[in-house]
């Protein structure tokens, strides 16, 4: 009887420690699928970031060339500017003289109105 629960025992033991070994594979077998995946991945990655710095490369010069047309452009309209701005000041001089004018015309009717009464 000592021998057939040494025997049970050892059977018992035997069955767990295929039941580690069946769980231990099985999770190595996903582990190496995924191992697999990240594999692919990781080929396909170069060839990824080749693209992405193409595209940025691109997208680099024209908005440099963008920012060259728009400066271009500004240059074209200075002038223009400029000369908004001699109006602005011809304006102010021509009306500066006006108002002066017009305030005393408004301060001698004061005096002659303050003077009827």
């Amino acid at each position: 009887m000592i021998m057939s629960l040494t025997g049970i025992g050892v059977i018992l033991i035997g069955v767990a420690l295929l039941i580690i070994a069946v769980y231990a594979a099985w999770t190595l077998n996903n582990l190496a699928n995924v191992l697999r995946g990240m594999e692919k991945t990781m080929e396909h990655l170069p060839d990824q970031l080749d693209d992405l710095f193409r595209e940025t490369g691109t997208a680099l010069n024209q908005t440099n060339q963008t920012i060259s047309e728009v400066n271009d452009k500004l240059h074209t309209l200075s002038p223009l500017f400029y000369m908004v701005r001699d109006v602005g000041e011809a304006s102010r001089k021509l009306t500066s003289p006006l108002a002066r004018f017009s305030s005393s015309v408004d301060k001698k009717m004061g005096n002659h109105e303050a003077q009827d009464d």
